[in-house]
Order: structure tokens, then C-alpha cells, then sequence
């Protein structure tokens, strides 16, 4: 990856989570709103590969550290590390993703990702359960619907570029 790259994926970094901090609340839907930020990770793991994939996965699990309890600090880091590491094997230098593989991406990473979460929280059963019914399936929907969005205008947009 090459500087102007790099700094293209950090300004879409700073912009997911502008986009996660801000704009996300508005969107919601019965308490579930999108994903802007395991999107990025997703499509960047996809794109550049897993080096990539657990650099922003890990710069952005930090970054929402910063805002979680501290009896849970890495939690985040971990899980989207692991998040960008799983993802970026499917790297499209050696595999080609068409639109519908990639949104299953990101619907089984996003769920690893909070079943990673919830593990290392030692939340009990029924909690974890519950969370996981109430938070991680609407969530998962709608940041699935706004990925498909966001991966058929970047790929519509590549396909200009070459």
C-alpha cells in the first residue's frame, strides 16, 4: 500500500467514525443503527489484505477502548483485530468477491466480532443471549443493507477507475 493509500484510508477511517459518533444515532431504527466502522474494516481487510485488515482493525477496536468501561479495556481492540486478521484472508489479490460474498463477509464478521466481544466481557449466558437477540441481530441487518450500499458504489466506482 502506498502513502496517498494509507492516507486515504485514514481520512475514511476519521470519517467512520465521525459518521459512528454523529450520524449513526439519527439513523436508528428501534435502537439499531449501522456499523460505519466494521464496514471500513471489512472492506479494507478485503482490499489490502490481513496486515491491513488488523492495523485498522486494531486502530479502530482502540479507539472505541477509549470509550468503553475500563474493566473491559482491549475488548474492542481484540475483536477487530481478529475482525481485520479473519476478513483480510480473503484478500481480492487472490480471490475475487463479488457483491453478495462480500456482504456474507460482512454479516459473519460482524457477528464473530460481537460473539468475540461478548466472550471476553465474561458476560453471563442469559445476558449474552439477550444482547445478542435484542442488539447484534437488528444491528447486524441494517449495517449489512448500508455495507451493501457502500460495497456497490465503491465497486462501481472502481470498475470507472481501470
Amino acid at each position: 500500500m502506498n502513502s496517498f493509500k494509507w492516507i486515504k484510508v485514514l481520512l475514511l477511517f476519521v470519517f467512520c467514525f465521525i459518521l459512528q459518533t454523529t450520524v449513526s444515532e439519527w439513523l436508528q431504527i428501534f435502537g439499531a443503527g449501522p456499523d460505519f466502522v466494521i464496514i471500513l474494516i471489512v472492506s479494507v481487510a478485503i482490499k489490502h489484505g490481513p496486515a491491513a485488515g488488523c492495523l485498522w482493525g486494531f486502530l479502530a477496536g482502540f479507539t472505541q477502548d477509549v470509550y468503553a468501561p475500563v474493566e473491559w479495556l482491549g475488548v474492542h481492540s481484540i475483536s477487530m483485530t481478529v475482525l481485520g486478521f479473519a476478513v483480510g484472508q480473503l484478500e481480492e489479490k487472490f480471490l475475487t468477491l463479488n457483491l453478495p460474498t462480500k456482504v456474507a463477509v460482512l454479516a459473519i464478521g460482524f457477528f464473530a466480532c460481537d460473539l468475540i466481544y461478548f466472550v471476553l466481557t465474561g458476560l453471563e449466558k442469559d445476558v449474552v443471549m439477550n444482547l445478542f437477540l435484542s442488539k447484534t441481530v437488528p444491528e447486524c441487518l441494517y449495517t449489512v443493507v448500508v455495507g451493501a450500499v457502500v460495497f456497490h458504489l465503491s465497486s462501481g466506482r472502481q470498475k470507472k477507475n481501470v
